[in-house]
């Protein structure tokens, strides 16, 4: 008997069948290699994302040589690409811009991932293409074929004027931004010309060259890598820091489980369609047996026809997935705009690896056990001849409980066994997934539990602003009326209004006076000795004084370098919104160019001394913490009710008045030890706090020597525009020291707001805890205050301006509230995207100092996506496998009942009530789990339908 020809005519007739196997077998496998793929692309995709973004290399070297040799032939560096940068490009105003002009090689493009937003590469001398930010420093708006003027010095000679040099091109090409977001943009030439004209600058060149690092080595730890190649070269490199300190996310655990629970959803998925072909065939293999097949014989013919199933359909169920998971990495690198996808031998070992354990699984339960689930108890007492008893009650069968009756027959015929078994896996299934459900749950919890910081929190920081601090105040001067204005060129002694000015502005004695008692003796005239003193009396005098503090040679100190009028341009913004990972931005106000008195204001208690010594002998050298706070620092933030709880803790119950701190009236401030030890005692609760005016114009003295000269003024914030109407108005007018005078002493010496202090509160771990993601930095002297205080200064501030000029506020002088402070949470997709990484480098890229609470955060976003997904998997796999585990029962139950259900038939039992009799059975076993039970009877239904048409 020749067994495979048998074998391959029966595989030919039953084609249908074999097809419905295959099938199942070709989507198991396809499920299993694309967890494989996912696995692998996954860490790719993430890399890729932060290469798009910050450059596909892993050094860059810049030199005025080749290329350097250690570097060039190291194993795990790849060739180098270069490009050249020269010339020092500057504003129309000469102001540098620490951008250059330069030329880029197509491979340095390529390996920095560099793109072309518009436009084209200059071919021509007077084409030039250039970055966003670069254009956007210039003024430029950014449209092809307008006309670029460049500034620049030749030869980088910026001391001669003579060596000034402006040149025109066309721009021909915008590139996505680069010189702001790289972590050494600014190196990279942001202006691009052809190397011939480059060469025509009579300027220096350095060689630019990136080094890519082999995909083929992987490493956890690339950052000591690149410490060790550092030590073997002596050349100027930046390390990517953005990219290759990134950890993406991965997790082994959920990983393996993935794999696993698809391998078994595999395995059953197999093993059903398998018995389900086997009980079709279990008669044709028990009439070849009769008819003197052997048991080799039957056994091979089972083989063959389970490997004609298995082994065409798994090699085409792994090419599907292939080619599936080709087709989607190329729509995701086409939408993400990056190439990550790819797939290597060890995705398709491990896929065929599936297949493999599956098939010898099924192999050897089938050639083991053959399959039978159930079989028929023979009777074990003999029939007696006596009749049989049929007692009259109320259980007969009748046309009212016909369907109820044949349905529990059909149950009790299967056994206890089998109605328990069934119930308690059900019962399991729904436990487990009710399990998963509170699994996923309290990780939500816990992540929603700890999102209230802010993943980052960052402030407008520049490196260089303002060097000098001014507190402005009167000082009293005893006996000044009756002294002479100059001493005698005869006498030593130092008895003149002079010498007491000089002698007692020393001295930092304030006098504490009402600027609506100042005004009013200025209006009656009392204002004299070339406005310098106010008399206040026949014999005393109030001088004025301002304590100019150095910071720059300070070392207690920080610059004041940010304003409530200064804030984000809308094109940092527009940049920033483009990351991805972002959930929610949330913006503030951070100040600290303004200066506060109060009623009992001392600066020798606030040691004002040691930031600013009398004899000039200042403490250069930088001191650690002191030396990084302000001197005088305000949030404004949104006054919420959930901020105010945080303020309620440290503020007495008397002062206690939401409303109030909501409409600015009310501010808390924070305390910080001074240099010399101690703190500030001059301030507390329920005083007054002035914040003055930005400081706009001094010149009220009788000194015409000063108006011409803007440098003399110290205009905060505005300076340009403000020094420009002062120029243009000395043009057209004669000095006048009393022009605009009440308004210019309202803006030395009086109050632009004035809130009161609800609590004095010193600085100390807690408290820094307590507002983490709200207060950036915490200086000597740090209120916070409602962000509707900061719009009453800003409206204050305005109608002085408007008042001394005389005029409403237009172009460059106009200004209005603008935020400085900002504050991101990320959503899930943070974890996959390098969102904290990107947002990072574009803030060190953009002069913001910036806190971040991100790796907490991840702690639970990370927990909360690792339940997602592994008991996300384990509730899919639990109906999945309920589902098949059904199915195998269902089809078995329908295989044990066909002759009864026949007989039912034959004897007039509708089809439709035949099926009622199998779903009254199906709805007693589903309801033991209520979560998959619309899909268990939708199933049995549809199976047990099918069956009953065929009667």
């Amino acid at each position: 008997m020749n067994v495979l020809k048998i074998t391959f005519k029966s595989i030919r007739r039953r084609f249908p069948q074999i097809w419905k196997a295959a099938l199942t077998t070709l989507v198991a496998v396809f499920f299993v290699t694309a967890v494989l793929i996912f696995q692998e692309n996954m860490y790719q995709w993430q890399m890729s994302s932060n290469k798009s973004r910050f450059g596909d290399w892993f050094i860059c070297e810049r030199s005025k040589k080749e290329a350097n040799e250690i570097l060039s032939t190291h194993n795990y560096l790849c060739e180098p690409v270069s490009a050249k940068s020269s010339v020092k490009l500057y504003d129309s105003e000469w102001n540098e811009t620490k951008l250059h002009i330069g030329s880029m090689t197509d491979d340095f493009i390529k390996q920095g991932r560099l793109k072309l937003d518009e436009g084209r590469m200059p071919q021509n001398n007077d084409e030039i293409a250039m970055d966003w930010n670069t254009l956007l420093k210039l003024g430029y708006a950014g449209e092809l074929g307008q006309k670029i003027t460049i500034y620049y010095y030749r030869a980088d000679n910026i001391n001669y004027e003579s060596d000034q040099r402006i040149e025109t091109y066309t721009l021909v090409g915008i590139f996505q931004n680069y010189t702001n977001i790289w972590q050494n943009g600014k190196m990279i030439p942001g202006a691009v010309v052809t190397d011939e004209k480059l060469n025509d600058f009579d300027y220096k060149i350095d060689n630019l060259y990136l080094y890519g690092f082999r995909d083929s080595i992987r490493t956890s730890d690339y950052a000591n890598v690149y410490k060790k190649i550092k030590e073997d070269i002596r050349c100027e490199t930046v390390y990517n820091a953005a990219v290759y300190d990134y950890s993406p996310w991965k997790s082994a655990t959920v990983y393996m489980y993935m794999y696993i629970v698809v391998m078994v959803i595999g395995i059953l998925a197999l093993s059903y369609q398998l018995i389900e072909y086997r009980n079709t065939r279990r008669k044709p293999y028990d009439m070849f047996r009769r008819m003197g097949m052997t048991k080799a014989g039957v056994r091979k013919m089972y083989v063959t026809e389970n490997a004609f199933i298995l082994i065409p359909a798994g090699i085409i169920g792994v090419l599907l997935a292939l080619a599936a998971g080709h087709m989607a990495g190329q729509v995701l690198e086409v939408k993400s705009g990056y190439e990550f996808y790819r797939v290597n031998t060890e995705v398709i070992i491990k896929s065929a690896g599936s297949v493999v354990i599956a098939v010898i699984i099924e192999e050897l339960s089938g050639l083991i056990s053959n399959i039978h689930f159930y079989k028929k108890k023979p009777d074990s007492k003999k029939r007696s001849g006596r009749p049989v008893t049929v007692k009259n009650n109320k259980s007969r069968m009748n046309r009212h409980n016909l369907v109820r009756t044949v349905s529990s027959r059909f149950i009790k015929k299967d056994g206890a066994l089998m109605v328990v078994g069934i119930r308690l896996f059900a019962l399991c299934i729904c436990v487990v997934i009710i399990f998963s459900v509170l699994k996923i749950q309290n990780a939500f919890t816990e992540y929603k539990n700890n999102d209230s910081l802010p993943d980052i929190f960052g402030y407008i920081d520049r490196t260089e602003d303002k060097d000098q601090l001014y507190m402005k105040y009167w000082y009293y001067l005893e006996n000044y009326n009756n002294l002479p204005m100059k001493p005698s060129m005869y006498s030593e002694s130092r008895e003149s209004r002079m010498d007491k000015l000089e002698d007692t502005a020393k001295l930092r004695k304030r006098y504490n006076i009402h600027f609506d008692e100042l005004k009013e003796l200025v209006e009656e005239g009392k204002m004299w000795d070339s406005n310098n003193a106010v008399k206040i009396n026949n014999t005393d005098s109030i001088g004025r004084e301002s304590a100019q503090i150095q910071i720059s040679r300070s070392g207690y100190l920080k610059n004041p370098n940010n304003n409530i009028i200064e804030g984000f341009s809308r094109e940092f913004l527009d940049q920033l919104m483009e990351v991805n990972g972002i959930q929610s931005v949330s913006y503030s106000v951070f100040e600290s160019e303004r200066t506060w008195f109060w009623d009992n204001q001392d600066y020798e208690k606030m040691q004002t001394f040691a930031f600013h010594p009398v004899n000039y002998h200042y403490n250069k050298q930088h001191i650690d913490d002191y030396g990084d706070r302000y001197m005088f620092s305000t949030e404004y933030t949104e006054p919420t009710k959930e901020l105010y709880s945080k303020l309620e803790k440290y503020i007495d119950k008397e002062y206690v008045d939401y409303e109030a701190f909501k409409e600015g009236k009310q501010v808390v401030l924070f305390l910080r030890n001074l240099p010399e030890g101690g703190y500030d005692d001059t301030i507390n609760a329920g005083d007054t706090l002035y914040y003055n005016y930005y400081r706009v114009d001094e010149n009220t003295y009788d000194d015409k020597s000063n108006i011409i000269d803007p440098s003399y003024f110290s205009i905060f914030p505005y300076d340009d525009a403000y020094n420009k109407y002062l120029s243009d108005y000395d043009n057209t007018h004669g000095f006048d020291p009393d022009n605009k005078l009440m308004e210019k002493l309202e803006i030395d010496y009086d109050a632009c707001v004035s809130p009161q202090v609800a609590a004095v509160v010193r600085v100390t771990d807690e408290v820094i805890d307590d507002f983490n993601g709200i207060i950036p930095a915490f200086g000597y002297y740090t209120s916070i205050a409602s962000i509707n205080l900061a719009q009453q200064a800003v409206d204050r501030q305005k109608d002085v301006m408007e008042r001394l000029i005389g005029d409403e506020l237009s172009g460059d002088m106009d200004f209005e509230l603008c935020y400085n402070q900002i504050s991101i949470n990320y959503d899930l997709a943070s974890t996959f995207s390098a969102t904290n990484n990107k947002i990072g480098v574009y803030f060190n890229n953009n002069d913001i100092s910036y806190g971040s609470n991100v790796d907490i955060k991840n702690t639970y976003r990370t927990q909360l996506i690792n339940s997602i997904l592994q008991y996300g998997i384990t509730i899919i796999a639990m109906i999945v496998m309920q589902l098949l585990i059904m199915a195998i029962v269902i089809r078995n139950r329908i295989n044990r009942r066909k002759e009864e259900m026949q007989l039912l038939h034959s004897l007039g039992m509708r089809r439709g009530k035949i099926v009622s009799v199998c779903m009254i059975e199906a709805l007693r076993e589903s309801v033991w789990c209520v979560i998959t039970m619309p899909l268990l009877l939708l199933m049995e239904l549809m199976m047990f339908t099918g069956f009953v048409r065929k009667l």
